[in-house]
This record gives structure tokens, sequence and C-alpha cells, in this order.
């Protein structure tokens, strides 16, 4: 069982007062979130089209793309979550998010195979992986205790916000101006945090490398390795982001296919955006106030039920299962964050969640890439929804069993 990690209840007023001390922090972490790393998930299914057309690729191909850049963040988080514990979230950021610009610039102006096209990928998961969702979640759990729930969601909704929105902007670019300035669009985008990120009330380098980390509670890395709870968490987010990534990049070819409109087809797929922003503000309230687990099983049956829907009911159902996937999917983001700073505490918070983070990265690249060359196959997505819905129901599973964490443990 994880190490119980107590703390005195604070008062209302002292809950609070950590939004009154915290918000230009939340602000920084919400944008940065939307417009990072992954992002590029999102605006992916936008690409699939315009890429086959100009390059001849398959769908399946296209996709190798969320593979190579989950491997190289797969490969870079670990690193980066110890440069977080050590040096703080300021100096990783001012470090990552001009190269993840570099990147996304790359994309856009020297794409010219599948190779060039892949190999940018993988340099954005690598170089940006300080963009990633990992860093934003340590700058809140630092400054949010008793509403680090709701302080959570909030900066999921980035993500959730970036679904609803980023999908019919760069559908909107692609259709005026080609995929290409698509990407130098997303540039434009990703470099704002840069600015934010002297505003955010950020704890300085000096200060936090400064911390003897021996004397904080939770626990260390080795520990975490000997703990059912850290490796339990790893299966089921890597099940979850396998299952709830499935769909997203090909929720607009698979419209396409069905005889809608490209930009419309785009519209739609910003639905999964809609549920993500209507639920992860939504779940992360409820997980301050009720046993997070509880809160959390219910919407990711809801969302395998939406992939059974797809298959049964074919595209018709496309705008439910979006928004039941998007609620799933804020969910899972949500308590990704919440679960690994109950169960481990701060002393190695970092490190160990980039490892969770690392593995439904992951699990989140490997199911879109094997739905496309399923599809290739077959030419039919049956195969990777039913996929997906089995995925979903084992992950719950599993998470009822976790060994209950104290309301009180703090990180």
């Amino acid at each position: 069982m994880a190490e119980t990690i107590t703390s005195p209840s604070p008062s209302q007023a002292e809950a609070s007062g950590e939004f009154r001390r915290g918000w230009p922090t939340l602000v920084f972490s919400t944008f940065g979130a939307a417009v990072g790393l992954s992002s590029l998930g999102y605006i992916l299914g936008t690409m699939v089209v315009p890429l086959q057309a100009e390059f001849g690729w398959g769908r399946g191909e296209i996709n190798l793309a969320s593979l190579m850049s989950s491997l190289g963040l797969a490969a870079a988080l670990p690193f980066v979550g110890r440069f977080l514990d050590r040096f703080g979230v300021k100096r990783v950021a001012v470090i990552s998010i001009p190269l993840f610009v570099l990147m996304l610039v790359m994309i856009g102006l020297f794409t010219t195979n599948l190779a060039t096209f892949l190999a940018f990928y993988a340099l954005a998961g690598i170089l940006g992986a300080g963009t990633s969702a990992v860093t934003y979640s340590k700058a809140v759990v630092e400054k949010f205790d008793r509403r680090r729930g709701i302080a959570l969601g909030i900066v999921a909704g980035g993500l959730g916000a970036a679904g609803l929105f980023l999908p019919p902007l760069m559908g909107i670019v692609i259709a005026d101006n080609g995929w290409r300035a698509a990407y130098l669009t997303m540039a434009l985008l990703g470099a704002l945090p840069f600015v934010l990120v002297f505003f955010a009330r950020l704890s300085a380098p000096a200060t936090v490398a400064a911390v003897d980390r021996s004397t904080l509670p939770g626990l260390t890395v080795a520990t975490a390795l000997r703990n059912r709870a850290f490796w339990s968490l790893c299966v089921v987010f890597f099940l979850l982001g396998w299952a709830l990534l499935t769909m997203v990049p090909h929720f607009v070819p698979l419209l396409i296919d069905s005889g809608v409109d490209p930009v419309r087809a785009a519209f739609l797929s910003s639905l999964v955006g809609v549920g993500t922003v209507i639920a992860r503000p939504l779940i992360g309230w409820l997980f301050d106030r009720f046993y997070a687990t509880y809160v959390a099983v219910p919407l990711f049956l809801a969302a395998a039920l939406g992939c059974l829907l797809l298959l049964w009911a074919g595209p018709s159902f496309a705008p439910l299962t979006a928004l039941l996937i998007g609620i799933g999917f804020g969910a899972e983001i949500d308590l990704m964050g919440y679960l690994s700073s109950r169960y481990f505490g701060p002393r190695a918070f970092g490190t160990l969640y980039s490892i969770v983070y690392s593995v439904f990265m992951i699990g989140s690249a490997f199911g879109p890439v094997t739905a496309g060359f399923a599809f290739d196959a077959t030419g039919s997505y049956s195969i990777p929804l039913i996929t997906a819905a089995s995925m979903m129901v084992i992950a719950t599973v599993i998470l009822l069993t976790l060994p209950r964490f104290s309301k009180e443990s703090a990180a």
C-alpha cells in the first residue's frame, strides 16, 4: 500500500487563499498546457487528408507521427521530471518552449517526405517534453493542496480547450493556406507561454535546488518501484491512453469518408474538446469533495459505451461519441495528476509523475497508430473501437482494486 501522507486540514479561508496566491501560476499552466506538446495530437487529425493528397501516405503511416512524438516524450520525460524536481518549472519552461516552437516551424517548412515528417515529430517529443502536462501539473501541485483537484481540472481544461478550438482553427487555415501554414500558426500560439512564464510567480530555480528533498514527505523513486499503486497507475493510464486517444485523430477522416465536408468534420471532431472542457473543472471540483476513483470510473465506462455506439450505429453517433470520449479524457488527465500527487507525495513527484505520464503517452500513441493500420488493412474501424472499449473496462477494474488513499494526503 502507498505510504500515507497526512497534513492538517486547512481552513476554508486558507483554501480560498490558494487561488488568490496561485492564480498567475494557474493561468500560465492552463494556457501552456493548451498550446504545448499535447496540441500536436489534436491537430494531426486535420492534417491526415491534406498529407494523403500531397504525399500519398497511408493513414497508419501518418499516425506514426503520434507514436514518434510520444516515444520521444517518453524517453525525455524521466530526465525532465528530475530537472523539474531539482531546478523548478521556470528554468525547464524557458528552455523547452522555444525548442518546441522551433520544431513546429521545421515541420511546416521542411517536411518533404515521410522520414523527415516522423523525425521532426520525434524531435518535438524530445525537445518539447518540458511543454507537456507534467511541467504544468507540477507547477499547480506546488501551489495548491486543498483545491488541488479543481486547479488540476482547470489546467486540464486548457487541454480540452485545445481540442475544442484547434481542430476547426487548423481546418480553416488548411482550407485557405494549406497544411504547412497550419503548423506555422501553431508555432505562433506555442510561443505565447514563453511570455506568461515571467509573470507566473513560479519558484526561483535556486530556491528549488536548495531544498533538501529528503526532508519532504512521500515516496522515493526506489520505494515507488516496489509499490503496487505505482505500477497499477502505470498500467491503468497506459490502457486509458490507448483507449481514449484511439479515435481522436481518426474522427475527421472517418467523417470525411462518410461524405462530411472537411471543415464541418473538423468542427464535429472538436466536440471531443467540448466534452473535455465541460468535464475537467467539474471533475476536479468533485475530486476535492469525493473519492476520486469513484467519480472517474463511471465516466470511463460511458466513454467505452460511446465507442460501441459508434460501431453499432455508425457516424450518426459520432457527436455523442466525441462528447463521451472528451468527458472520459477529461477524467483521465485529472485523475492521473491527482492520484499521482496523493499516492506519491512531493519528494519525487516530478520524476514519478513523469514516468506515469510517459507510459500514458506511449499508450496514447500506439492507439491511433494501430487504428490507422487496422483501417488500412480492413477499411473499417471496428477492431480499434472494440479494443478501446475493452481496455477502458479493464482499466476501471484495476482502479477499483487500488488501495484507498487518505483524503488528507498531500503532495
